[in-house]
């Protein structure tokens, strides 16, 4: 079977925020630069700029769910699971806010192992619940 990939739903609110955060990080670190008068220090302003709106951009954009070979990868951005199928004892419908690999409420709450669990978001819910042969828990 090949592999099924499952972008991640994505709330208008999350979206904003991320946004939001990005724009807040671009002016407060401008500020910064035009404060400081040390080239290593407007560097370092420019370096951390760079790598907030990167880390926001990657999550953004690089979150999403794997089904292959037996197994479930999950990635955010710089962020790896990896859960195998035979493990999964649940999933069921949650919003539960926690952070998560999700960049939506509408999530997912898979159980696996013993007492773990990883809450997704995958915009075709109903396709995933069916390359993972599993139906929703109560």
């Amino acid at each position: 079977m090949a592999a099924k990939r499952f972008k991640s739903k994505v709330d208008r609110w999350i979206l904003i925020l991320i946004l939001v955060v990005i724009i807040v990080q671009v002016v407060a670190i401008t500020a910064a630069v035009k404060e400081a008068g040390e080239p290593g220090m407007i560097t370092s302003l420019i370096l951390a700029m760079i790598g907030v709106v990167a880390l926001m951009v990657w999550l953004l954009l690089g979150t999403h769910y794997t089904v292959d070979r037996g197994y479930v990868r999950i990635v955010s951005g710089p962020f790896r699971w990896k859960v195998a199928i035979d493990d999964i004892t649940s999933v069921s419908r949650t919003r539960n806010p926690l952070s998560s690999p999700a960049l939506s409420l509408d999530r997912l709450s898979i159980r696996y192992g013993k007492r773990r669990r990883i809450m997704i978001s995958p915009a075709d819910q109903a396709g995933f619940l069916e390359a993972i042969g599993h139906e929703l828990s109560d």
